[in-house]
């Protein structure tokens, strides 16, 4: 009787040890997240750095062990494509990423032009596709019930055009002049500053300039003949040096000069090392990467510099756009249940605010676009200041 009570707790021990191993180590799944960017070619300071965040937020992720939905724990695979800044290989690029690797989501492109061609593909193939693309917003693709897993990383258009005219009556501006070249890109921008320019009760003055234009001397004497007190500077960025150069010369009588992700040292350098007789800002459309304005931004630019310099370069900022972005999916795949039905988890993605290092982001109703924090860098007396602009999420 002793001996068939011991044989019996032998096999109940066994059975134990046998079936605590599987207890322990539970289910396992990858997700697949796809990077359709510019890594090389003419945009590739555009594409580097939204991959680096996506790459970077990766790692912390699985490094910690990844995430759990249901029963399962789940770690991210990331597949990179170099689409070369061309249209035809961003395309070529989805349907590597959706057709031949099966993704479940892609990040990219940032840049308008290929993530307008390349999202048809994403659409088709039901993978949810995040890009910072301004033409998303201004083609209607983020807006209704036709493109439903297309989300937009960046402020809409209406809100940092109120950014930057809420900082140019900050300064003191009541009649500004809208300087920049006559494209596509300005003609895109142009509508919503002067929306929030006319809701705030701004005066503006339009000045577009032929593309390839060198001699600004002109322009900015139209601007001076109207009497503004401010230049808001939208683009090409590099050229800002030059438009301050001849605002400089025409000794134009301005309360701030400034634009949109302007280069602060440029204020340093442009007037031979002496402060600058006006206010100079920049309105960024993130928080500042080069000038943090609080410690949580800082830890991450910190981070990011050490994983990739090449994402920490001119353009670091777009990071921004992707970083935060993984790790509100996961919290979108935990809310839904699962990590395979598109629809489900792109309908959690809508109902989410994260609290990144970004600030607070959250998608809005009307249009499948975030809200996340701006940035603002002032320069006065050649002493530069910055501060984050908080998003509008709760």
């Amino acid at each position: 009787m002793l001996q068939r009570h011991f044989r019996a707790l032998i096999a109940i021990s066994a059975l134990c040890l046998t079936a605590q191993p599987a207890f322990a180590q539970g289910k396992t799944g990858i997700v697949k997240i796809g990077i359709n960017e510019q890594l090389s070619g003419t945009f590739v300071a555009v594409g580097v750095p939204p991959a680096g965040g996506v790459k970077m937020a990766i790692k912390e992720i699985n490094d910690k062990g990844g995430f759990v939905v249901g029963d399962t724990t789940y770690r991210f695979q990331v597949i990179e494509v170099d689409n070369k800044s061309q249209t035809a290989t961003a395309v070529a690029a989805m349907n590597q990423l959706v057709n031949d690797d099966k993704v479940s989501v892609v990040f990219g492109p940032t840049l308008g032009a290929l993530a307008v061609q390349a999202q048809e593909v994403s659409v088709a193939g039901k993978v949810i596709n995040f890009s910072a693309a301004t033409p998303w917003q201004t083609l209607g693709h983020l807006s209704g019930t036709a493109k439903p897993l297309l989300f937009g990383t960046q402020n809409s258009l209406a809100l940092t055009s109120a950014m930057e005219v809420q900082s140019l009556m900050q300064l003191g501006v009541k009649k500004v002049a809208y300087l920049s070249l006559d494209d596509d890109t300005t003609k895109g921008n142009l509508p919503a500053f002067l929306a929030a320019a006319k809701n705030a009760g701004l005066a503006v003055e339009t000045i577009l300039v032929p593309p390839n234009t060198t001699d600004w001397s002109s322009f900015v004497t139209r601007a001076k003949g109207e009497n503004v007190d401010g230049i808001y500077f939208l683009q090409p960025q590099v050229l800002a040096p030059d438009v301050l150069r001849a605002i400089l010369e025409l000794k134009v009588p301005l309360k701030a000069f400034g634009g949109r992700a302007l280069e602060p040292t440029v204020a340093l350098k442009v007037n031979d090392g002496k402060p600058l007789p006006f206010v100079f800002f920049s309105q960024l459309p993130t928080p500042s990467f080069e000038y943090p304005a609080n410690a949580r931004t800082k830890a991450y630019t910190d981070r990011l510099k050490a994983f990739d310099a090449r994402a920490a370069g001119a353009n670091a900022g777009f990071s921004f756009w992707t970083y935060d972005y993984v790790f509100m999916l996961v919290e979108a795949m935990k809310k839904a249940g699962t990590v395979t039905d598109n629809a489900k988890i792109a309908a959690a993605l809508g109902t989410i605010t994260y609290d990144g290092v970004a600030g607070k982001i959250c998608f809005g109703k009307e249009m499948r676009t975030a809200s996340l924090d701006g940035g603002q860098v002032h320069v006065r007396d050649a002493k530069i200041e910055a501060k984050a602009v908080a998003s509008a999420c709760k």
